[in-house]
């Protein structure tokens, strides 16, 4: 066992910065407040849930426990859509999905390039809200479904931001429709993306 005799500090050694000092420091500290109990087995507790059991869920939601967001994400999970579109769309916004700029930081080969109007770099603000392409394909969508109320709504800053805009432009009731509508743009432009990176297929240019 790794706390008998203090074994653990092999493990840390040697030490070489101040800050491995302090912290080393500390955690003997903590050590010291052990007390250990004969013939009792080690548990171990996932301090994430209630109930102290380790969840997939858990895990994925620690990630984004050590900053602060400052997105209002609540009404994506009331809009009218299936939990994969809800989730996705949740993603989308945190600007996590793997689009070519984030298959980048992990030094995954990708071609750096939109897929959708072969331009531009692909980040997810370009691919569901700055493209040619998905801007005309939203412009169509609003015209068939009758929302010119969002026309007036400039299409800058990021994907949030321009969310929160258009759907205040409708009362409560309507806002899970519109938010729906929305998230369902999203996810298809996704799909089209997909389509084209991996089946190398398109459908036909909207005119």
């Amino acid at each position: 066992m790794a706390l008998h005799e203090n074994r653990w500090i092999k493990h840390l050694l040697p030490l070489q910065t101040s800050q491995e000092i302090r912290e080393y420091v500390a955690l003997w500290e903590q050590v010291g407040n052990v007390q250990l109990q004969e013939g009792t087995e080690d548990t171990i507790r996932w301090r994430w849930t209630p109930d102290e059991e380790y969840t997939t869920k858990s895990a994925y939601q620690i990630q984004f426990k050590s900053s602060y967001s400052k997105l209002r994400l609540t009404p994506i999970w009331k809009a009218q859509t299936e939990p994969k579109c809800r989730f996705f769309a949740w993603t989308l916004l945190h600007k996590k999905i793997l689009t070519a700029n984030n298959l980048i930081k992990r030094n995954w080969p990708n071609d750096p390039t939109c897929k959708l109007c072969g331009i531009d770099p692909e980040t997810p603000t370009h691919l569901c809200k700055d493209c040619p392409y998905s801007k005309q394909v939203w412009s169509q969508l609003k015209s068939w479904l009758q929302l010119s109320v969002l026309d007036s709504v400039p299409m800058t800053g990021s994907i949030h931001r321009y969310w929160r805009k258009c759907r205040v432009k409708f009362d409560k009731r309507q806002r899970k429709t519109f938010d729906g509508t929305i998230i369902y743009f999203w996810w298809n432009i996704w799909k089209e993306r997909n389509r084209r990176t991996f089946q190398k297929k398109a459908y036909k240019q909207i005119r």
